[in-house]
């Protein structure tokens, strides 16, 4: 009589237990993989854009004969709403990068989410363009967190990620090549180490440069 009226045992059993586990790790497990995966989708996303952007200025240069940014008559031959460049190639201040996507993005050539006259990228982050970074000669194509003067530039993304876009576009080494890795003004650790990208670097503490001409 006494076993019959006994509650029947309400708890998990070991193997009860051990099939929760594992099913939480495999969960956990995938929603790391589909994180990961997420954040490559934007990577390669990134390249597009820069492939997209070079394909666009060499479009400009071949109608109006003239780079983004330096054409002096834009608002003439392009549209009323176009800012003239001063027609010069080198691209050094903010309001002159700003210049650079107004005529680029006027005349059609690209359409990008903007961010106070400059391209958002899609790992975040803005778009800016300069001829005037240091130890890097030539015109580039800058993807940063943001920047206050257009020589100064915060990071966005960490050595890992700078090493990736590298290698799927370019030689996949930081210091030859069209794409190039630039400390970031607001960096805790280094982006290089010789000359390899710093993969124990996990901060986002590069800017990387694409070069244009």
């Amino acid at each position: 009589m006494n076993n019959f009226l006994k509650k029947p045992h309400s708890g998990f059993s070991l193997i009860e237990v051990a099939i929760a586990v594992v099913i939480i790790g495999i969960i956990t497990g995938m929603a790391l993989k589909g994180r990961d995966l997420i954040h490559t989708v934007k990577l390669r996303a990134v390249i597009n854009q820069v492939n997209t952007t070079k394909i666009a200025v060499q479009m400009f240069i071949d109608k109006y004969g003239a780079f983004p940014g330096s054409l002096n008559n834009a608002s003439e031959i392009i549209a009323d709403n176009i800012t003239n460049g001063n027609g010069g190639d080198a691209i050094s201040t903010k309001e002159e990068a700003s210049i650079f996507w107004n005529q680029l993005i006027g005349a059609g050539m690209i359409s990008f989410e903007m961010n106070s006259k400059f391209p958002t990228s899609k790992l975040g982050g803005i778009f800016t363009v300069s001829s005037n970074v240091d130890g890097f000669p030539g015109t580039w194509l800058i993807l940063c967190g943001s920047t206050t003067n257009n020589k100064n530039f915060t990071g966005i993304m960490s050595p890992e990620d700078a090493r990736f876009i590298d290698k799927n576009s370019d030689t996949g080494e930081p210091t030859t090549g069209d794409v190039r890795v630039l400390k970031a003004s607001n960096a805790s650790g280094e982006c290089i180490v010789g000359d390899k990208y710093n993969l124990k670097n996990k901060s986002n503490d590069c800017v990387l440069l694409f070069k244009l001409q």
